[in-house]
């Protein structure tokens, strides 16, 4: 007959599950901690101003009530502080410079970051003029007009003022301040009703031509465009007045990395508490095992 105690195991055992109970409330403050963190990212993000400076007539900048307005939006508004162009759009540029070596194009898209300022219909001799300018000296321009004694509206003009002085233009040759636009009456596709608002997912090519030479310079290609320069209420878009180009889909999509931004806290926070749930319960199991359980000897076996 052998003899064999196990208390000695018993507690080597109990002993390997306090350690892995440290170990185990060590992770768990360490995702605390990161969730901790990521929840402040989350907060901080910017969030929309509501406030903006503007000028009044006098010159003088006071701080108006910005009305909100559609995200991921370029939008311009009043001196009270209402909006009065709204634009949703994604263009692609190619723009022709010339170097020693001869002609030479830069593509250049329209940044996410990209600042939009402009002015209202307050005059009537004055056109609204839509600037979304970005970093490089390039301000992409839209100017919209009231057409058949004010029944329609549409687009005068569309003009991008760019620096072939820039680094980005390497190796050109008389460099400087550049001003390429359409030609009068070429942009009858934007004709839109009052009281509606002008919607296209693929309009066609837009060519600029150098406002100084004449010569074509900059291919525009603007896909998933919203246009509203009139009759605006409550800062939202009129319904919409849609073009003759198909494309798949509707609506203007939010930029994709704007979009992920915008919900990858909801998979972060449901996978961290599937963790947090998780780890609860190993620790709950080990603890019960631990500390309920007594060590028990086995006197003798046979």
């Amino acid at each position: 007959m052998n003899i064999i105690h196990y208390n000695s195991v018993t507690s080597y055992n109990c002993i390997i599950a306090r350690a892995s109970l440290v170990a185990i409330i060590f992770i768990l403050l360490q995702l605390i901690m990161i969730i901790t963190a990521q929840s402040s990212m989350l907060t901080n993000r910017k969030k929309p101003i509501s406030n903006s400076t503007i000028k009044s007539p006098g010159g003088n900048l006071v701080l108006a009530n910005k009305q909100a307005a559609p995200k991921f939006s370029y939008v311009v508004w009043d001196e009270q502080g209402m909006v009065c162009i709204l634009a949703k759009f994604e263009a692609t540029l190619t723009i022709t410079f010339y170097t020693p070596s001869g002609a030479h194009q830069l593509i250049e898209k329209i940044p996410i970051d990209a600042k939009a300022k402009g002015r209202c219909d307050y005059l009537l001799d004055e056109k609204p003029v839509l600037d979304v300018s970005w970093i490089g000296g390039f301000t992409f321009r839209i100017i919209f007009e009231k057409v058949n004694d004010g029944e329609k509206w549409g687009v005068n003009s569309i003009d991008l003022l760019y620096n072939t002085a820039d680094s980005l233009f390497r190796g050109s040759v008389q460099g400087g301040k550049k001003v390429a636009r359409t030609k009068e009456g070429s942009l009858g596709m934007f004709t839109t009703m009052m009281g509606k608002s002008y919607f296209c997912p693929s309009p066609p090519i837009i060519n600029l031509y150098e406002s100084k030479t004449g010569k074509p310079s900059v291919v525009v290609r603007l896909t998933n465009v919203h246009l509203q320069a009139f009759q605006i209420e409550m800062g939202k878009f009129a319904p919409i007045s849609r073009c003759s180009q198909v494309s798949f889909g509707s609506g203007v999509a939010a930029p994709l990395y704007v979009s992920l931004e915008q919900d990858d806290s909801v998979p972060v926070v449901v996978g961290t508490l599937t963790v947090i749930v998780s780890i609860l319960v190993i620790v709950g199991y080990a603890v019960y095992k631990s500390w309920v359980f007594k060590p028990v000897d086995y006197d003798t076996m046979i």
